[in-house]
Parts: C-alpha cells; sequence; structure tokens
C-alpha cells in the first residue's frame, strides 16, 4: 500500500518527462522498491522495537541520473515520505531525521541501482501527520490543535472546539491534551484527557484523524 501511493504521486510528478520509452530505464518505483527492501533487511531490534536505518545512500547510473535531470528534489522528497510511511506502517522507529542521497555510479548500466543504508543518530524532529496529507513539526512549545484560525494546526469542522487540544514533546516523545473541548479528543477510539502517543496510535479530533512520527 506504501509503495503504491509513492507510486502514483511519483506517476503524476514525471508523467511528461517519463512517458517516452526508455528500454531497460529505470522508473522511480523500482527505486522506492529497493529501497524499501534494503531498509526491511537492515533493520535492528532494540529495547524500544525495531530501528529502521534513516541515512540512505542512492546510486544510479548516468543515463538513468540524465532522465531526472530538474526532478531530482521532488524524487528525493517522495522516497524519503516513502520510507517514513513504511516505518510507521511496520511500527520502526529511527535514530534521526530520514535523508536520502542520490549519486551517479559511472560503472552501472542503465536500470542499475545500488543502495546503502546506514543509522546517523541526529536532533529527533517529531511530527503530527494528518490524514488529509498535513504534517507538522512539534517544536519546543505545544502545537494547538482547534477551529480558530489562530491555532497552529487549523482544522475546519463544527464538531471541532476553537481551542480543542494540544500535542507536546515530553522526555519521553510526544502527549496528546484535550483541552476542555466540547465533543473531546480521542485515542484508538478512547477519550481522552491526557495521553503519551507511540506511532501507532489513531488520535481523532472532529473527522480528521492523526498519527505522529517520532523522527
Amino acid at each position: 500500500m506504501v509503495l503504491k501511493k509513492v507510486e502514483n504521486r511519483l506517476e503524476r510528478i514525471f508523467e511528461r518527462t517519463l512517458s517516452r520509452p526508455f528500454k531497460n530505464a529505470l522508473q522511480p518505483i523500482e527505486i522506492g522498491s529497493r529501497i524499501i527492501r534494503e531498509v526491511d533487511l537492515t533493520r535492528r531490534l532494540s529495547s524500544q522495537g525495531p530501528i529502521s536505518p534513516n541515512a540512505i545512500q542512492v546510486w544510479l547510473s548516468p543515463e538513468d541520473a540524465d532522465r531526472f535531470d530538474g526532478f531530482q528534489k521532488a524524487l528525493v522528497s517522495e522516497l524519503e515520505e516513502t520510507v517514513r510511511q513504511h516505518a510507521l506502517s511496520e511500527g520502526y522507529n529511527f535514530v534521526g531525521p530520514v535523508k536520502i542521497e542520490v549519486f551517479i555510479d559511472d560503472d552501472l548500466k542503465i536500470g542499475d541501482l545500488a543502495v546503502k543504508t546506514e543509522f546517523v543518530g541526529g536532533d529527533i524532529q517529531p511530527r503530527i501527520l494528518a490524514d488529509d496529507g498535513r504534517s507538522f513539526t512539534i517544536g519546543d512549545r505545544p502545537l494547538v490543535i482547534g477551529r480558530s484560525p489562530d491555532v497552529d494546526v487549523v482544522i475546519n469542522d463544527t464538531n471541532v472546539s476553537r481551542r480543542h487540544a494540544e500535542v507536546w514533546r515530553t522526555g519521553e516523545g510526544v502527549a496528546v491534551r484535550d483541552l476542555q473541548s466540547t465533543n473531546g479528543t480521542f485515542v484508538n477510539g478512547h477519550r481522552i484527557t491526557a495521553v503519551s502517543l507511540s506511532p501507532r496510535d489513531d488520535i481523532t479530533i472532529g473527522g480528521l484523524h492523526f498519527r505522529i512520527e517520532l523522527a
């Protein structure tokens, strides 16, 4: 499902440039599939669950690299999001932010690629991800969610209070607190007052669902 979503996005981005036939040419979905395969093969187990590599280097042939010229930034962004979404679906954690770099290897033939994964520590940058496609970084101050245009995460829903809930960073991760809203804040279907969150938790505010990403 994760790869199907990124395939659809990548097809929309590159449809004009990559619609011309190239014999044995590398397709964006092939890069995504190979990265996901390497992530699964090199993940590690820790006391807090499986850890995913977060630094990924990709080598392309000169011919394939030329085809992505001008679109490489969009490609890298989509591939990084693919890794994040795959980690979320599999319950993997990260030791630092996800970063993908693309290089050219003159020894590679068209259609071939090489992938290397690493675990690189860094500043944790937790985010809250909405199912409408929006994402918000959780910084040093609480992130307020509500209907008011003055809050950090605006939800245009009459079932949402003006200042409905807030999420904030804790020593262990991220937590959510209901701000005495009329219709309540729900985590995994249960109405809560305040609770710590894991990446697999489903947060519901009005008709919108959220998940958190810890790195």
